[in-house]
């Protein structure tokens, strides 16, 4: 079978180096800092999130990180909040 090629195989040395001057003249481009976090799912629970992450037409990983961003704010507010009653 023959390997089908991606995008930027079919892009010409002309095109690349437009693609490259464009991208080198763009000055506001916001940094954005994170931390990697690996994890591993059983493969039920993977299935299910690639079946949610397909349904909103997203990534599986953009998905579950969605969900757990909101997931722990959701369960911060409640900490802070449990935090304040016992003070």
């Amino acid at each position: 079978m023959k390997k089908k090629k991606s995008v930027l195989e079919k892009l010409s040395s002309k095109e690349i180096e437009e693609i490259t001057s464009t991208a080198e003249k763009k000055k506001n481009v916001p940094l954005v800092k994170s931390q990697q976090v690996n994890m591993r799912l059983d493969s039920d629970h993977l299935e299910r999130a690639q079946t949610l992450a397909k349904l909103q037409g997203l990534p599986y990983t953009t998905f579950l990180t969605q969900l757990l961003c909101e997931d722990l704010d959701r369960l911060w507010n409640v900490y802070k909040e449990a935090k304040k009653k016992t003070a």
